[in-house]
């Protein structure tokens, strides 16, 4: 028997009809997460609506909303995607992440620049020349573990700059 509602009552949505919808929804869309979405929000305009209205059937009144949903929801999809791929895609950083990137290098090299020497060249071989340790050993005239020890010191110093100057991260660069 169909349920009739007087204006400005709430349809009777319990936590089976509920259950109903969103299984109803994955089965349309496959996707949980945007099915529970779905029905929160059809849930929400159907209790809005019979606020206003008379809803004589809010079970198919409730399935139309959630229809229409998925439904815009997968036109606006697909208007993203379109618009994605006829615009180019500006990879430049916005204004205030490249002023924090500048500001960052200035640290990072006034941090190396405060390294010994010999620290800072293994490291700079290794860090930003790719060179191994082998290779860096060969060329500074030292043993592969003297070269590690030197690394791992000179990330020592740079992780000491960093908090003695309090610079904001996790690691050192």
């Amino acid at each position: 028997m169909p349920v009739t509602l007087a204006a400005r009552t709430e349809p009777p949505i319990g936590a089976s009809e509920r259950a109903h919808l969103v299984a109803f929804l994955r089965r349309r869309c496959g996707n949980p997460a945007l099915a529970e979405d779905i029905a929160q929000d059809a849930i929400v305009r159907l209790v809005d609506f019979a606020r206003r209205e008379r809803v004589d059937h809010p079970q198919a009144l409730l399935a139309r909303i959630a229809t229409n949903l998925l439904i815009n929801h997968h036109r606006r999809e697909a208007r993203l995607i379109a618009g994605l791929a006829d615009d180019p895609v500006d990879e430049r950083p916005c204004q205030e992440r490249a002023a924090v990137d500048a500001d960052r290098l200035d640290q990072l090299r006034q941090a190396i620049d405060a390294l010994p020497p010999l620290r800072r060249e293994v490291l700079i071989r290794r860090r930003l020349e790719g060179q191994s340790y082998r290779e860096i050993g060969a060329a500074l005239n030292l043993s592969s573990a003297a070269v590690e020890k030197h690394v791992v010191r000179a990330l020592a110093d740079l992780r000491a700059y960093q908090e003695r100057h309090k610079i904001e991260g996790d690691t050192p660069w």
